[in-house]
C-alpha cells in the first residue's frame, strides 16, 4: 500500500479526527478486502484553496456502474450477486457518506469492473459544515443509523441475524454481545446465554458488531473470526482502540487455530470450535464469573522496593489489588494460592531469571497463566526477546514512554473502564495519544552548571511550548524559585559547585510553599544507591546522564499528569 501526498497540502486541517478516521479505514478496509492483487494507494491532494481530498485507490474487482447506489444502502437488500460479491461493505458505506456529510463533505465513487476502484472523501479545510439544503429522503440512512436497534435486524447489511433481546434491556441487566454470521449456531449461543440470565444482542457482520458494541456497552463479547466484512481481529483490535469500550471482555469463539496474538491484543480467552452444550455452559459461566469480580489482581514481581512501590501507585486503585514479590521464590508461593488477571514481571530477579520463573509458571497445571507484562531495566537480547515474546502478552522495557505504555497495557488486560479511572491516570493514559498536550506552557527550571546541558535542553524544552527558568547551581534555583511562581517542575543536576543537587533539594523541601513541585534529579550516576539518595533529598525521580530525552520526556509526562 502506498502513501501520496502533495507539498502544497495545509498544515493542519479543522476536521473530526475520530470521524476522519473512521471514515479512511472503512475506504482502505474495502479496498484490501476487494483486491486480491496489485497495489491500494491512499492519496493525499489540495483540491482547491478550500477543499482537501482524500482518495483510496485500489486495482481490485471493481463496481458496475449500476451497482454503484447498491453498495452504498444499508438498510435495503440487493440482489443476491451483488450481496455475495460486495456483502459486508453496506452499512460501512453509507455511514461513511453520511460521516462525511456532518464533517461537511462528500463521498465520490469511480470504478471500472476488472480496473479497479477510487472512493473520494472531499473535506473543506477550515471544517465549516455543510449547511447545504440535503433532500429528507437522502438523510434516510442517518435517521435509521441513529435508531437502528428499532429496525427489523433482517433488513440489516444484507445479511440476516436474529432475533435478539435488544428492545427488551433493562437497566441492571447483564448483556452480551454475539458476533456470528452462522445463524444456527448464533441461536445456540443466544438461547444458552439467555438461559444463563444473559440478555443478548446480535450481529451478523464486524461492522454491525462494532456499531452495537459502541451502542449498548455490553458485559461481554462472544466474536467469531471468520465474518463477512471486516474479520473478528480487525473488530478486536477496533474495540480496544476505542476507550469507551475497551474495556469490554472479549471473548474469541472460532474454528481458526488458536492465536496468541488475539490474546496479546486483549481478548479474554480463545475458544475453539466446534464446541458442544457443556463446553458452552462452562465458557458462559467464565465470563459470568469475569464480569461480577469487580476486584481485578495484579501481581508485581520485581527485586526493587521503589520499583515496586512506584508501579503499585500508578497502577493501583479501588478497582485493582496489587500483590507483591521481590524474588522468583516468593512470586511462586503468592501466585500459587491466588488468582491473577495480570502479572508484572522483572525478568531480573535475584533467585532466579524471568524465563524460569515463567517455566515454573507453567508446571502448575490447574492454573492458566495471566497476561505478563514485562517491565525490566536492562537491555534485552534478541534471543530474550524472542523467548520471551512466546510468553508475554506485551513486552515493555523501561525506558521510552515505559510508565505511561505500562499503564496503558495493564489497563487493557485488567479491562479497566479508563473514564473510572482517577483524572491524573487518565491523562497519563490520554498522553500516549496527544503526547505533547500536558507538556505545553508548562514552567520548568533547569538547573545545571554546564552551560552546554542548559542550552541543548532548554532549546528541546521550549520546542515543546515550555518556558524554561534557568539556574546554574542550587543557591541561583532558590533565589529564581523566591522571585518565580507556577513553576511545575524541576530538573535539578546533583553535581554543582557552591551548592548541590542533594542540598538544593533538601531545601526546596523545606519550604512548605514547594513541597508539591516535581523534582526530576539528573544524576552522572546510575547505582542504586545514588539513585536512593536522590529520592531521600527530594527527587520524585530520577534519570541518568547523557539524557535519553524521550526518557525524559516520559518522566516529565507522568509527573505533569499527576
Amino acid at each position: 500500500m502506498d502513501l501520496i501526498y502533495y507539498d502544497d497540502l495545509p498544515e493542519k486541517i479543522r476536521t473530526d479526527p475520530q470521524r476522519l478516521d473512521q471514515i479512511l479505514k472503512n475506504l482502505i478496509s474495502n479496498a484490501l478486502k476487494f483486491t486480491e492483487r496489485g497495489k491500494i494507494q491512499l492519496e493525499v491532494k489540495r483540491q482547491n484553496s478550500n477543499e482537501i481530498l482524500f482518495s483510496v485507490i485500489d486495482s481490485g474487482i471493481g463496481i458496475p456502474e449500476e451497482k454503484y447506489s447498491a453498495i452504498f444502502e444499508a438498510f435495503q437488500q440487493v440482489d443476491g450477486s451483488t450481496s455475495r460479491k460486495y456483502g459486508g461493505t453496506g452499512l460501512g458505506l453509507s455511514i461513511s457518506r453520511e460521516l462525511a456529510r456532518l464533517l461537511g463533505g462528500e463521498i465520490h465513487l469511480k470504478s471500472k469492473v476488472n480496473e479497479g476502484s477510487t472512493f473520494s472523501l472531499l473535506l473543506p479545510i477550515e471544517g465549516k459544515r455543510n449547511e447545504t439544503a440535503i433532500p429528507k429522503e437522502e438523510t434516510r440512512v442517518v435517521t435509521n443509523f441513529e435508531a437502528f436497534a428499532k429496525r427489523d435486524q433482517n433488513e440489516f447489511v444484507n445479511y440476516h441475524t436474529l432475533k435478539d433481546d435488544r428492545n427488551e434491556i433493562a437497566e441492571g441487566d447483564k448483556t452480551l454481545l454475539i458476533v456470528e454470521d452462522d445463524l444456527k449456531f448464533a441461536s445456540i449461543l443466544l438461547k444458552q446465554a439467555n438461559e444463563k440470565g444473559f440478555k443478548c444482542v446480535s450481529a451478523a457482520t464486524g461492522e454491525d458488531g462494532l456499531i452495537l458494541a459502541r451502542k449498548y456497552k455490553p458485559h461481554a463479547i462472544l466474536l467469531d473470526l471468520d465474518l463477512p466484512g471486516i474479520n473478528g481481529h480487525t473488530v478486536l483490535n477496533e474495540l480496544k482502540a476505542d476507550q469507551s469500550v475497551r474495556h469490554i471482555p472479549v471473548h474469541i469463539i472460532s474454528a481458526k487455530e488458536y492465536s496468541l496474538e488475539l490474546i496479546r491484543d486483549g481478548a479474554v480467552e480463545y475458544i475453539k470450535k466446534p464446541v458442544n452444550k457443556k463446553q458452552l455452559d462452562e465458557a458462559l459461566n467464565r465470563i459470568e464469573h469475569f464480569i461480577s469480580r469487580k476486584m481485578k489482581n495484579l501481581l508485581i514481581i520485581e527485586d526493587d522496593e521503589n520499583s515496586r512501590n512506584t508501579t503499585r501507585k500508578l497502577i493501583g486503585n479501588d478497582d485493582v489489588k496489587c500483590f507483591e514479590a521481590s524474588s522468583g521464590k516468593e512470586a511462586l508461593l503468592v501466585y500459587s494460592e491466588n488468582h491473577f488477571d495480570c502479572i508484572v514481571l522483572d525478568i531480573g530477579l535475584p533467585d532466579m531469571s524471568g524465563f524460569d520463573l515463567i517455566r515454573e509458571m507453567e508446571k502448575i497445571k490447574e492454573k492458566q497463566i495471566p497476561p505478563i507484562v514485562i517491565y525490566t531495566g536492562r537491555e534485552l537480547t534478541q534471543e530474550e526477546n524472542k523467548e520471551l515474546q512466546e510468553y508475554s502478552e506485551s513486552i515493555i522495557i523501561k525506558g521510552i514512554k515505559s510508565e505511561e505504555r505500562l499503564l496503558d497495557e495493564t489497563a487493557l488486560f485488567l479491562h479497566r473502564m479508563i473514564n473510572n479511572l482517577p483524572e491524573s491516570k487518565q491523562n497519563i493514559i490520554n498522553s500516549l495519544y496527544d503526547k505533547d498536550a500536558v507538556l505545553f506552557q508548562k514552567r520548568i527550571m533547569l538547573v545545571d552548571d554546564d552551560m552546554r546541558n542548559v542550552f541543548a535542553l532548554s532549546k528541546i524544552l521550549s520546542e515543546k511550548g515550555m518556558d524554561v527558568l534557568k539556574a546554574e547551581n542550587g543557591n541561583n534555583a532558590l533565589e529564581i524559585l523566591s522571585k518565580s511562581e507556577n513553576i511545575d517542575m524541576i530538573l535539578m543536576d546533583i553535581m554543582m559547585p557552591e551548592m548541590d543537587g542533594y542540598e538544593a533539594m533538601r531545601r526546596i523541601r523545606a519550604n512548605l510553599k514547594h513541597k508539591d513541585i516535581v523534582i526530576i534529579a539528573l544524576t552522572a550516576k546510575a547505582m542504586s544507591d545514588d539513585r536512593q539518595k536522590c529520592i531521600d533529598a527530594g527527587a520524585n525521580d530520577y534519570i541518568s546522564k547523557p539524557v535519553d530525552v524521550e526518557r525524559l520526556f516520559s518522566l516529565m509526562r507522568v509527573w505533569l499528569s499527576r
